[in-house]
């Protein structure tokens, strides 16, 4: 053990090392806050996107809560409709026109008997 009690170590080597590991926690730091800044916006055009006219995530989560509401009561909000497009609306359609040839060809059947 070195007279002094450093193990060794002279003071500039240490300072240098304390001063290397606080300029990379300065660049790290900056590195989360740009990455952070950058997830912010996505998740906010992602939220613009799915909820137009959504002020906020809490006025999102409101909308998204009234279109689940309207759609277990049986008829879609304006929101899920339009979301759903032409295709998903023209595939219901056709499902239920099956649904009712099918009723029907089954109550003839019983009709039959």
């Amino acid at each position: 053990m070195a007279p002094g009690g450093n193990l060794g170590y002279d003071g500039h080597t240490m300072s240098a090392w304390v001063i290397v590991s606080w300029v990379a926690v300065a660049i790290l730091t900056g590195l989360n806050i740009v990455v952070f800044l950058q997830l912010k916006k996505a998740s906010e055009e992602m939220l613009k996107a799915a909820f137009p006219g959504a002020r906020d995530v809490n006025d999102a989560l409101s909308k998204m809560q009234d279109a689940m509401k309207s759609a277990q009561r049986g008829r879609p909000h304006p929101m899920l409709a339009r979301s759903m497009g032409k295709k998903a609306g023209a595939k219901m359609a056709g499902q239920e026109a099956q649904l009712q040839a099918a009723l029907s060809m089954l109550q003839s059947m019983q009709k039959k008997k």
